[in-house]
């Protein structure tokens, strides 16, 4: 018997078989998850930009081939840690 089938009313139920559903209903997923170096992690955050500079980078995305601004901004820092060395 499956535990999703519904038993009929007239049926007799084991002790055994409800203790066989009962095991088999973790509420928790108790399986590990491998564990994420540093550079697997992502990290989310807000930025605020003021109204000017959201502007200039608006200009600069459009003028470098439309990409989106979360794109843009993405580009800008990967190009600034490269210039840094780091």
């Amino acid at each position: 018997m499956s535990k999703f089938n519904k038993p009929k009313a007239t049926a007799q139920v084991s002790d055994a078989e409800i203790e066989r559903v009962i095991q088999g209903a973790d509420a928790v997923d108790d399986r590990r998850q491998p564990e994420k170096t540093v550079d697997q992690v992502e990290v989310r955050f807000t930025m605020t930009l003021t109204g000017d500079m959201a502007g200039r980078v608006d200009r600069a995305r459009k003028l470098s081939g439309g990409l989106t601004r979360l794109s843009w901004i993405r580009l800008a820092v990967a190009e600034k840690l490269g210039r840094e060395g780091i």
